[in-house]
């Protein structure tokens, strides 16, 4: 019954979203600015070339890779919740909401369908930055485990992006009060950690900060994603500034055992957390968009629970996978 109710959202939320010249320019700025930056970092690699330590063709890709990555990374992390931070909103703004609940769609077939169709959009843009990424072949360098931790961290960042965007957008009904509302989270949550894990390591002798800190900031994510990645420890990042950036967003992700430096997988914190937030989120919307009078428990609230539970089961299960990324 769900699904046959989605696919009348998803069509009708995809023709919304892919007609005009919003879409277009969506992608042509996605695909533009992940272009931007690779030609960025390759200039700044290959002006490196013959000064200090020799630079191998696998070590370019690998630098090139780096910066795609953190560039699509945040990409999507601010593209995604505009996918869907007007769902909810413009029905309120076009006085449409009346009449979509008289008809036979539930709430939780709309949100779902809503976001779907954001997600759908914001893979999309990921397709469409995908040739970009084939460059990396020429070079070598990079394996299918790195691009496969890369993909998971993205598409788990789109998929709570646009969670965000539908509470936001549930929360004020209004889009321009959910934008605002959106993008203070987000950049209190990315610079919010990282500055606090900057000053516990100022604090601390310069010690690496604990991951707890930093374990939902999606940038530290990434670059946990992008720690094994890294060029070998003889290119200093002094001979690959590309590296810089990176070695700023791994704050919490490398810790000292045995006095060798070790790269956590963060990511996979990350990826429980995210998923977790992604049910909360939708969960409080349904309860938002019910009149105010009338907001109680219904059969909706039962499968929420029970997709709760199904979930929390699977992360006890999984415990000595993602607790890894943690040093617990």
């Amino acid at each position: 019954m769900l699904f046959t109710g989605l696919m009348p959202v998803l069509i009708k939320e995809l023709r919304t979203q892919l007609r005009g010249s919003r879409a277009a320019l969506l992608i042509t700025l996605y695909v533009g600015l992940a272009l931007i930056a690779m030609r960025l970092i390759y200039n700044s690699v290959a002006g490196q070339i013959g000064v200090g330590p020799p630079i191998f063709s696998a070590q370019i890709g690998q630098s090139i890779f780096i910066g795609l990555a953190l560039a699509v990374q945040t990409l999507t992390i601010f593209l995604a919740p505009a996918t869907t931070i007007n769902s909810i909103s413009s029905e309120y703004e076009r006085r449409t909401y009346e009449m979509l609940q008289a008809t036979p769609l539930t709430a939780t077939q709309l949100l779902v369908g809503k976001l779907l169709s954001g997600v759908a959009f914001t893979v999309l843009m990921l397709f469409a930055a995908l040739p970009l990424f084939s460059i990396i072949v020429l070079f070598g360098g990079v394996g299918i485990a790195d691009i496969v931790r890369v993909v998971a961290v993205v598409l788990a960042t789109a998929v709570a992006g646009g969670a965000l965007g539908l509470l936001c957008s549930a929360i004020t009904r209004q889009t321009y009060s959910a934008t605002l509302l959106c993008y203070a989270l987000l950049v209190a949550l990315i610079g919010g950690t990282l500055l606090v894990a900057n000053l516990w390591t100022q604090t601390n002798g310069n010690a690496p900060a604990p991951p707890n800190y930093v374990f939902t900031n999606p940038l530290t994510a990434i670059a946990s994603a992008l720690g094994r990645t890294r060029p070998p420890e003889i290119v200093s990042s002094e001979t690959l500034r590309p590296l810089v950036l990176l070695s700023l967003l791994s704050q919490g992700t490398v810790t000292i055992e045995a006095g060798e430096r070790v790269v956590l997988p963060m990511y996979r914190a990350t990826l429980v957390v995210y998923g977790a937030l992604t049910i909360g989120f939708i969960w409080i919307c349904l309860h938002l968009l019910q009149p105010k009078g009338q907001r109680r428990l219904v059969r909706t609230d039962a499968v929420f629970l029970a997709v709760a539970l199904a979930y929390s089961l699977i992360v006890s299960l999984a415990r000595p996978w993602w607790l890894a990324g943690l040093a617990l």
